[in-house]
């Protein structure tokens, strides 16, 4: 099913009465659903060994998870003593914003963030499953997507959006995806624009990152050997290990 068809699909899809939370699901992940596969039976399937997994088809497990990979970890790590398992993660490359009123509840016009996302981005969540990525059983899906948002402006600050509360997330299109198993796939993750030596200021600067997600993101690459670092001075110096053409590709 082509992406377009699968959000069209996950917006009407009603389950079928005592079914396992299809309703309550947010639409980005029911869309992935969909597209990953279009046969209802394999979504939600409650295996012998007590998991509820997003996809089964009878062989492979599929999880389709957005965020929370902390609390997901022991999930994954049972699934993986028992199942070829592919986890798909949603990356954000662009979105379009709009603010509810909570006064009002009148809704500005969508205005395009000036942030660009990438694969990189997917670090601030990977480095949760660490212990699992080099596990002969896992492979990793990277998805990115351009969606519109709808964040609800309850918080403070200028028009009340530092913290603030998203409302809703819907998805535009499927940009691009990448599929991380083998340790060189990781290159992924380094931003296009990275030179092939780098400080941790020159790859914040690249990324957009900062604090947890950008040292989580480093904290990837080193344990997937894509890059190795060295102390320069006060100065950690990252290298490239290999050639990448900046999308990942050796």
């Amino acid at each position: 099913m082509d992406f377009e068809q699968a959000c069209k699909q996950a917006a009407a899809y009603k389950e079928p009465e005592g079914g396992i939370g299809v309703l309550a699901e947010k639409t980005v992940h029911a869309a992935l659903k969909w597209w990953l596969d279009d046969n209802p039976a394999h979504h939600e399937v409650l295996l012998p060994e007590g998991s509820i997994a997003d996809i089964f088809d009878g062989h492979r497990v599929t999880e389709v998870q957005t965020a929370g990979f902390s609390a997901f970890r022991p999930k994954l790590q049972r699934l993986l003593a028992h199942y070829p398992v592919t986890v798909v993660h949603p990356v954000i490359r662009q979105k379009w914003l709009a603010w509810l009123s909570p006064e009002t509840g009148e809704v500005t016009k969508p205005r395009r963030s000036p942030r660009m996302g990438g694969f990189f981005d997917a670090g601030r969540e990977l480095v949760y499953l660490l212990p699992c990525l080099g596990h002969e059983n896992l492979t990793i899906q990277l998805v990115l997507l351009d969606v519109e948002e709808c964040r609800l402006a309850d918080g403070w600050g200028r028009g009340g959006k530092r913290g603030s509360h998203r409302v809703s997330r819907e998805p535009l299109c499927l940009c691009d995806t990448v599929t991380l198993s083998d340790a060189a796939s990781y290159a992924a993750l380094l931003p296009p624009s990275l030179p092939a030596s780098f400080t941790t200021a020159d790859f914040s600067k690249a990324a957009r990152l900062r604090g947890r997600a950008l040292s989580g993101t480093l904290k990837v690459l080193l344990a997937r050997d894509v890059v190795q670092r060295e102390k320069q001075g006060r100065t950690w110096v990252y290298h490239t290990i290999g050639h990448t053409d900046g999308h990942g590709q050796a």
